[in-house]
């Protein structure tokens, strides 16, 4: 049951009808597997929390955003707990069930090629519009032009270094990828676009076989090509980033070290607009939410992430999650996504990045002892 929920928290970002069925689906396959998962295996749970320090920067995130509920502004701190435990509960369920057996995790994540590639060719047939000459999702989370591309983007990156390594086998699956990478083209997320452009120049020098390099290799001839026939999308600005950055800034200082607090809304204002929740940076977010020291200690989380997945870089789903990283830490610069709350589409920048990357090593399985002959 919760391998069925580990691919649905995101493919049912893309399948779901409606939010509601997603967060029923989430509390049916993951919330209630991951509690009886935690008991079974509470010794292989106690070995993941006493052998990787970043679990313990995450329980001390985790704790920092609970005591956080005593100065938040919420109105709902039972609610907010609620949530947030559930969401500890989740990525311990998440991790427990990824690191049983590394191949199963491959293939599950390699599935979502098929998710992904399906739903952008059927974006890119009957077009759902947004306006401005961009292609939209169809609904759910996906119900604007950036969550569709962020999240259709996401999940190409992590695929292509899981494809298959035979050949001209990898070519009905970097079509299926290819058509991804138009349909986030047209999606015309700036932020999105960037973050892709970048980790295809980093995965050219690592992604291995010839084929797979298609993709990268289209992507940035592609996003050139744009630039040139669509000038309109340099022509939208910089949506107001700079101005909000640096409004944002006093907000920082006003709450330095303990943030707004779990579930507080806060205010950004740019020109005569204002955004709720809205500094569309998230490092300045996070220390808005909870403090510059709780910042600092998930840019180390971050890092130590990273550079696991660097060392681990050899294997396929090393290498998928090092891609990952580089794309989150470029997409993360420019849209909300927060630490603590409900899965949703933008949730997978940071957190499936967090999963995969505590995923990497195989948890020793332990064998009986075996009786020596007197």
């Amino acid at each position: 049951m919760l391998g069925i929920g580990v691919l649905w928290t995101i493919a049912g970002v893309m399948l779901t009808p409606s939010m509601k069925f997603y967060f029923q689906m989430v509390a049916l396959f993951v919330y209630v597997p991951s509690l009886w998962l935690c008991i079974a295996r509470r010794e292989e749970l106690g070995h993941l929390l006493r052998a990787h320090r970043e679990m313990w920067v995450l329980l001390a995130l985790f704790g920092w955003a609970v005591l956080s509920l005593l100065w938040s502004t919420s109105g709902k701190p039972l609610g907010q707990l609620k949530s947030v435990s559930l969401f500890m509960l989740f990525i311990f369920g998440w991790v427990l069930w990824a690191r049983a057996d590394e191949r199963r995790l491959r293939l599950t994540m390699l599935s979502l090629a098929l998710v992904v590639g399906f739903y952008s060719v059927a974006a890119l047939l009957f077009a759902p519009a947004f306006g401005m000459g961009r292609l939209n999702g169809f609904g759910g989370f996906l119900d604007n032009p950036n969550a569709a591309a962020y999240s259709i983007a996401f999940v190409t990156v992590l695929c292509v270094p899981l494809l298959p390594r035979r050949g001209w086998s990898q070519l009905p699956w970097v079509l299926l990828l290819a058509a991804s990478l138009v349909y986030v083209v047209l999606c015309g997320s700036r932020g999105a676009l960037l973050a892709l452009m970048v980790t295809a120049i980093f995965s050219l020098s690592l992604v291995p076989g010839r084929i797979a390099k298609l993709l990268p290799l289209l992507l940035l001839v592609g996003g050139a090509a744009l630039v040139i026939v669509e000038p309109g999308l340099m022509e939208r600005g910089d949506a107001e980033r700079f101005e909000l950055l640096r409004n944002a800034w006093p907000q920082i200082q006003q709450h330095f070290w303990f943030g707004v607090g779990l579930g507080s809304d806060y205010s950004v204002t740019s020109g005569s607009s204002v955004y709720q929740n809205g500094a569309h940076n998230f490092p300045v977010h996070t220390a808005i939410q909870y403090g510059v020291p709780a910042l600092l200690a998930f840019l180390a989380l971050w890092g130590a992430i990273g550079y696991n997945a660097w060392r681990s870089r050899s294997r396929a789903l090393g290498l998928s999650v090092m891609l990952l990283w580089v794309f989150s830490s470029v997409a993360m610069q420019f849209d909300v996504f927060s630490l603590w709350e409900r899965t949703r589409a933008m949730w997978l920048m940071p957190w499936v990045v967090i999963l995969l990357g505590l995923s990497l090593e195989r948890w020793p399985q332990v064998r009986p002892a075996v009786m020596e002959p007197n």
